[in-house]
């Protein structure tokens, strides 16, 4: 991910360079699926952001090629409200590119801090965002990813960010990866859902969406599940309501099913300044004299302290304090890999741990509200179109309309997730989220992965579309079974109580509240796994354990919800493959303990099913701040070919499912931690797990133990 929304660059971290070529390097901004992102200065003392692309991408010389081409056509696009390109390494190593920095937070962070906007802001927005596509079409260029992730708010206006260079992670004439695996559909216009051809028009659907998030908080198309969201866009109209009655029927024209119909950026520009063909000198003044800037983006008092940055030798814990605010320059595009998300506010209460555990420090942009009805963003799904845009407008739109000329009011590397949680089945609890105002929408408020030995960790990627709507590998014969087993006797294998780093998770990241950067660590004893729709709405991490797992296995924790939606879900996983195709079980509860799943993560091609789902988890304790210790027992017989799974809440049995055409289970097998949500409302899902441990079922032969939390 990129975030440009705080005023403080992190420090840099051992191994990070202090200079490429003439930036030098202050701090860490980001990282997302292309690389890391740092501030820099450049020769002449600018703030700029230049993105170090990673050498696995950057030894693919298909990659190469059309990082050059991407770059080449951003380079394109006029700086008219968005962020500039300002130089690229295309030839040698290491790669990166070079952009014009923004001090302000992304739309979605805005929105979740402050709430919706309104009168001349909102104004300001849909103004500069139409400029911005404007200018990107003009260049032949099509956006491809517009959403609020992808809208930078600075003190002047909106800066719109990663128009095509996500492309470059596409092989040739493939679905957009970066659309196809990270964040929600919710911004999809139907004419990629039904696989026709991309155009400009596909943009001014985005906008469309985009405008209504930005005027009431949530998108247009809202729905429980992926598949019913993607149904919602093709086949149903659009919710306005709360929208602005002056912008309702503009943006009703940019959300037509029909591409043809919608007006051009041109044309929504048009509308919006209230003349033909406005110069951009003239649209300028029109947005800045009625942007009202997020707090996060404006300008500091004259006193405030000159910057200081990063010694030169770039050492860890060195503080990179830069005087952000006055820079009304441009960003880098955010990576097509994980999107910045809302930050939690920090402040809020959380939950105590047993006995106690202390809530999260305030954020940067210290305590708000975090609107229950924020509809996660990004696309996903995208059918990769062609590069060129078609001459002329869409020939459909007609309207009267003139808004808003002179403003009114102002006012790790981890494990890639096939398939988002498939719906219930008929009779079982849902997992995933309820609709606006159901009861479990929330709890009260309250990451990167990899293993010591395969480090492989567990990059979370979004359900691509196609996974999702067709999660139709066999459901396997699976029954809830109340009052079942009891927990059988184990050896010991491995346990860990987090108290230490040097215990391996994650190579001993540590956790920290409020930085949006962290997604997983050690925290207070505890570990800390935190899932964010539009970064990682799928987080886990793998045991560091190194020695052989058997056949026939316990995997444990417990665990306590600091924040999050009733319907994301917690638990563990065990048998993870990673060598041709990556796949796993996990038994899955939901954070309001209203519903518990064992399903089969099958890879890329398989997808995920449910194998046995239930609306009741009795023994979970409902309680704030309460501790649940999950229990799964993973059981492969190999005579009978067949998995057996079995699920305990503290101690009493919710679910068993027995796969009859088990998945791949070779020697190396992980078993680890996942915390996961999917794309309705609410706050990221943020767990804290504590006494992990492993065992061998029975006492087939004599094992070494092996503990973590040994003095």
């Amino acid at each position: 991910m990129t975030s440009n929304g705080h005023e403080r660059a992190r420090p840099l971290r051992t191994g990070d360079p202090t200079e490429l070529g003439e930036y030098r390097i202050l701090g860490r901004l980001g990282r997302g699926g292309m690389g890391t992102v740092y501030l820099a200065r450049d020769s002449a003392e600018r703030l700029v952001a230049v993105k170090l692309i990673h050498p696995d991408l950057s030894d693919d010389e298909d990659f190469r090629r059309r990082f050059a081409r991407e770059v080449e056509s951003a380079r394109r696009v006029a700086r008219f409200s968005t962020a500039a390109v300002l130089d690229a390494r295309l030839d040698g190593d290491p790669l990166f590119i070079v952009s014009e920095y923004v001090a302000g937070p992304n739309l979605a962070q805005a929105i979740a801090a402050e709430g919706p906007m309104q009168g001349g802001t909102l104004d300001s927005l849909a103004m500069g965002v139409a400029a911005a596509l404007s200018a990107i079409h003009r260049a032949g260029v099509i956006h491809r990813d517009l959403k609020p992730a992808n809208v930078l708010l600075s003190s002047v206006g909106p800066k719109v960010i990663d128009f095509g260079i996500a492309r470059a992670m596409d092989d040739d004439g493939a679905v957009t990866r970066s659309s196809q695996l990270m964040g929600t559909p919710a911004y999809l216009a139907p004419e990629l859902i039904e696989g026709r051809e991309i155009s400009p028009a596909s943009d001014i659907f985005s906008w469309g969406c985009l405008v209504v998030f930005a005027g009431t908080g949530r998108a247009p198309f809202e729905a429980p599940t992926v598949p019913a969201v993607l149904q919602q866009i093709v086949s149903m109209a659009p919710n306005l309501e709360g929208l602005d009655p002056t912008l309702r029927d503009l943006v009703s024209h940019a959300l037509d099913k029909d591409p043809s119909r919608r007006p051009t950026a041109q044309q929504l520009l048009n509308r919006l300044v209230g003349q033909e063909d406005p110069s951009e000198s003239v649209i300028d003044q029109t947005v800045v004299r009625s942007w009202t800037p997020p707090s996060t983006a404006r300008p500091a008092p004259e006193e405030t302290e000159g910057p200081t940055t990063t010694p030169s030798d770039g050492r860890e814990g060195a503080t990179v304090t830069e005087d952000l605010s006055r820079q009304a320059t441009a960003a880098l595009p955010p990576d097509p890999a994980p999107p910045t998300t809302p930050t939690p506010p920090g402040g809020r209460p959380s939950h105590p741990r047993d006995p106690a555990w202390a809530g999260p420090p305030s954020g940067p942009q210290g305590p708000s509200p975090s609107p229950s009805h924020v509809l996660p963003t990004g696309p996903q799904g995208v059918p990769s179109g062609p590069q060129g845009v078609p001459s002329g407008p869409q020939q459909g739109f007609h309207g009267p309309y003139r808004i808003g000329a002179a403003g009114h009011g102002t006012g790790h590397p981890g494990f890639d997730v096939p398939g988002s949680p498939p719906p219930a089945p008929p009779g079982f609890g849902g997992f995933g989220p309820p609709g606006p105002g159901a009861p479990g929408t929330h709890l009260p408020p309250g990451g990167q992965d990899g293993s010591a030995k395969r480090r492989r960790g567990l990059k979370a990627a979004g359900a691509a579309t196609a996974g999702v709507v067709v999660l139709a590998a066999a459901v396997i014969g699976g029954v809830a079974l109340f009052g079942g087993p009891s927990i059988p006797e184990g050896t010991p294998l491995y346990s860990d109580d987090f108290y230490s780093p040097e215990t391996g998770w994650n190579n001993g990241q540590q956790y920290v509240p409020g930085d949006d950067y962290y997604d997983d660590g050690y925290y207070e004893g505890q570990y800390a796994l935190r899932a964010s729709v539009d970064d990682q709405p799928t987080r886990g991490e793998f045991a560091p354990y190194e020695g052989a797992v058997p056949d026939r296995i316990l995997v444990g924790a417990k665990t306590v919800v600091d924040s999050g939606p009733g319907y994301g879900q917690m638990g563990l996983h065990c048998f993870h493959q990673d060598e041709e195709d990556r796949t796993r079980y996990e038994a899955l509860v939901r954070l309001d303990g209203a519903g518990a799943q064992i399903r089969r993560v099958a890879g890329d091609e398989g997808g995920a099913s449910a194998l046995a789902t239930t609306d009741e988890v009795p023994g979970f304790d409902t309680a704030e701040g309460a501790g649940n210790r999950l229990t799964l027992a993973c059981e492969l017989d190999r005579s009978a070919n067949t998995m057996t799974l079995n699920l305990w809440v503290n101690d009493e049995h919710v679910l068993e499912a027995v796969d009859t055409a088990p998945l791949p289970h070779g020697e190396e097998r992980d078993v680890g931690i996942t915390v996961q949500r999917s794309s309705g409302g609410g706050d990221d899902a943020l767990v804290m797990f504590d006494d992990f441990f492993l065992h061998r079922i029975g006492s087939d032969e004599p094992t070494d133990g092996s503990s973590a939390a040994e003095d």
